[in-house]
């Protein structure tokens, strides 16, 4: 196990205020080092950090996601026959949980029903969502799906749909999917549960041509989308089903093709964006009742290629899995979710995702 140089072990850091995670990363090398597995990360409320060893889960377990209720940890291999795998925590190691579960292409995202017997997949070359049962020792693979058609004008990137997230709407009893492929984010019916999804393109919301929503995190009625394409950030009225206006999250930055990556909102009404053309995590204010975003910090994070980020429990800091620098930036942030500046570095080799257990 790997501390902070000069701060406490991993022994010491299970106390209240502490914040675990888990890092999702890439074993095969297209970008950072090849990773051995995946491994926990330890935050306490003065940025000081530990790292456990990693674990063997499979090939390339890229994105993580925690049920709460059922205890349990779920993981997209992002492969070309993608794999669903579910563990339950033991100490600081693992337990499988459900056997692997056989998805679509390249999953690349998963989110859990609250009881979290349920797991929903968003495939990427699959052009699908699918819908796996978690139990213990049963089989995980998928029983439902639904299914996106569409392109965009961007002939490199949206030749076809492309699911890149799955966010449960609790409030209105749906799934939303950004699909960067065809610019819409798709809405997918749960009132049919356990027997069917409900999917009608027509009731899809659309999104201004190539832009290419990624990522997005609801705030009431409304949402706010990470388009990777474009550089922007819309926010949606989810009530109307409508974009109402989309914001450039940072016209400084010659653009690379690298773009939005992953998005969260803090308590205070921060959206934090992670751009990866400026390596950089951007702050925009929310303004629920004009329905405006405002930049009003940008971060860098020392390293390449941020791909995913979280909050801490105490949402002191955010933290920013620079895959291509196999680097983790510690940035601290102020009682609103400001990002005032990078803190600390962890080095682990190509993070992909960072899962908040506490």
């Amino acid at each position: 196990m790997d501390a902070r140089p000069g701060r406490e072990n991993g022994d010491g850091m299970a106390e209240a205020g502490t914040t675990r995670f888990w890092v999702g990363a890439s074993t095969v090398g297209a970008l950072g080092s090849p990773a051995r597995g995946i491994r926990s990360l330890d935050l306490d409320a003065d940025g000081r950090w530990a790292l456990g060893d990693p674990i063997d889960v499979g090939p390339n377990p890229m994105f993580l996601a925690v049920s709460g209720a059922a205890g349990v940890l779920g993981i997209v291999h992002e492969l070309a026959e993608g794999r669903i795998s579910s563990w339950t925590f033991e100490g600081d190691g693992l337990s499988p949980f459900s056997r692997v579960g056989v998805a679509s292409g390249d999953p690349c995202h998963l989110a859990f029903t609250e009881s979290g017997e349920l797991a929903f997949a968003a495939n990427y070359s699959g052009h699908r969502v699918t819908v796996h049962p978690l139990a213990p020792d049963a089989s995980a693979d998928s029983v439902l799906e639904a299914e996106f058609s569409g392109t965009g004008p961007n002939l490199d990137r949206q030749t076809g749909s492309h699911p890149h997230q799955v966010v449960l709407d609790h409030e209105r009893d749906r799934l939303l999917v950004p699909d960067l492929g065809a610019d819409r984010i798709r809405i997918v019916g749960l009132g049919m549960l356990p027997e069917a999804l409900e999917h009608d393109e027509h009731a899809d919301i659309v999104i201004h041509p190539g832009a290419g929503p990624r990522h997005l995190v609801v705030s009431g009625g409304l949402a706010v989308t990470a388009n990777e394409l474009d550089r922007t950030a819309s926010v949606i009225d989810l009530v109307e089903g409508r974009e109402l206006a989309w914001f450039p999250i940072g016209p400084d930055t010659e653009t690379r093709g690298l773009g939005c990556s992953a998005i969260r909102l803090t308590r205070g009404g921060i959206v934090l964006i992670g751009d990866r053309d400026a390596d950089a995590l951007r702050g925009l204010r929310l303004d629920v009742e004009a329905r405006t975003l405002e930049l009003v910090a940008t971060v860098a994070t020392g390293g390449r290629h941020p791909r995913d980020l979280e909050l801490s429990r105490d949402e002191r800091f955010a933290l920013v899995a620079d895959q291509g620098s196999d680097s983790i930036a510690i940035v601290a942030l102020d009682g609103e979710g400001v990002p005032l500046g990078l803190v600390d570095t962890v080095a682990t080799p190509a993070p992909a995702c960072l899962a908040r257990v506490s």
